[in-house]
């Protein structure tokens, strides 16, 4: 098995920072999971800060997403800087630009928040399309 980045990371030696990052993990795997099933709610952005938390806090469940059948080359990729698919790439930003756009324009009245809607759009949108493109699957 290839060394992943996230493998080469010092945890933290404090058993409650580790148990931190262990309940932050599982929550934001929680959350990438709901994503699945439900539009509008991200799936790869909260499981690769799981991905993150669990490399900090448990080596079993960092391996088990980054082995995992569905999920786990995507996250590998992004952990070894080898970006993530063009598909991919092309389904973030246009669910990220829908859910701002009925953020922005629908849901929140004052213009201050419509701003700072706006502002985390373009900075999440930009990063997106500033990751490598990954090669397709073989």
């Amino acid at each position: 098995m290839q060394e992943t980045v996230a493998a080469q990371v010092v945890r933290p030696r404090g058993r409650t920072l580790r148990a931190i990052y262990l309940v932050l993990g599982l929550a934001f795997t929680g959350i990438g999971v709901v994503g699945v099933f439900l539009p509008l709610i991200p799936t790869t952005g909260p499981l690769l800060l799981a991905t993150f938390c669990f490399g900090r806090s448990s080596e079993r469940l960092h391996r088990w997403l980054t082995e995992h059948p569905r999920f786990g080359r995507f996250i590998s990729d992004f952990e070894q800087g080898r970006g993530i698919p063009l598909r991919t790439k092309i389904v973030a930003v246009t669910a990220m630009t829908a859910a701002f756009t009925y953020t922005g324009v629908w849901a929140l009245p004052h213009p201050v928040a419509r701003v700072i809607v706006a502002a985390v759009a373009v900075w999440a949108i930009w990063y997106v399309l500033r990751l490598p493109t990954a090669a397709p699957a073989e």
